[in-house]
């Protein structure tokens, strides 16, 4: 893993925490490790199904203003299950100037909820126009799944296992402090979403916690009784 790597990695989780997410991203640079980044990032935002990935079609060699379009529809509806929206945009720098004019209006004229990330290898080819509405993140090749088994505490999952009067003792313990609330959730998120990619199983429960997160980033809810409830459910 590589420092530079890591400090992408530990950046965006905090700037969630924080609530400082930014409306568009690029993700920039070499190695094939953006577009996972760009996922687990999205994974940490929304429920699978307000993820949208717009790539070069087969046979293609270009990102058409179809595409883009079909893309502000989407953005246009309201999130299926989570507060936010996310559009991952692959080969960005392949756009033709047609989608890139259309997509900077959307960069322009930007929804609340949805959030989007370019991920390009060279950023030569884009506009400067779309470049100045993006925070850039530069990257370096580095193993994406060893980073995100790093930022899982087995401490945090081990506890799941527990009766459910132990973890409730170990949420009042930890719910005054609202960081050490978040790094349980996403703790949670991240080991969840490893097993539903292993087992193609625990879409609900991905999306319980989702719910959970969202609710104690973006209400008033006591975040010792959202924790509770969301074992409640698990169990």
């Amino acid at each position: 893993m590589t420092a530079g790597q890591q400090y992408i990695v530990n950046y965006l989780k905090k700037s969630i925490e924080k609530k400082r997410i930014s409306h568009a991203y690029l993700f920039e640079g070499g190695g094939p490790e953006k577009k996972k980044t760009a996922l687990w990032f999205a994974s940490l935002l929304c429920g699978p199904y307000d993820i949208k990935t717009v790539s070069l079609l087969e046979n293609k060699h270009e990102i058409s203003i179809d595409q883009i379009r079909e893309l502000k529809r989407y953005l246009s509806l309201s999130p299926h299950s989570s507060l936010h929206k996310v559009a991952i945009i692959e080969s960005a720098e392949l756009m033709t100037p047609e989608a890139a004019n259309a997509f900077l209006k959307t960069l322009e004229e930007p929804r609340g909820n949805a959030i989007l990330i370019l991920i390009a290898n060279t950023i030569s080819a884009l506009p400067e126009t779309i470049l100045s509405r993006c925070e850039i993140i530069k990257f370096r090749s580095a193993p994406l799944d060893e980073i995100c088994k790093n930022l899982i505490n087995k401490e945090h999952v081990a506890i799941l296992d527990k009766p459910v009067s132990d973890i409730f003792e170990y949420i009042e313990k930890i719910s005054k402090d609202d960081e050490k609330v978040l790094n349980v959730l996403n703790s949670w998120l991240l080991w969840f979403r490893e097993q539903m990619i292993k087992t193609k199983s625990r879409t609900e429960i991905l999306k319980q916690v989702q719910k959970t997160k969202n609710l104690i980033l973006n209400t008033n809810v006591n975040p010792r009784l959202a924790l509770e409830n969301f074992v409640l459910e698990l169990k």
